[in-house]
């Protein structure tokens, strides 16, 4: 599955992007799953 973060600008961007990753890695930690954080292919 995939998730989105936005819509937002400038610094707030980052700063989204970096909690929602935290919180995603520490989910999967928790739940031993592998997180993979590699981009969709463009089609």
């Amino acid at each position: 599955w995939e998730y989105q973060v936005g819509p937002s600008v400038g610094i707030d961007a980052g700063d989204h992007i970096w909690c929602s990753r935290y919180i995603l890695e520490r989910i999967t930690e928790q739940a031993g799953v592998v997180l993979s954080l590699d981009p969709k292919p463009i089609e």
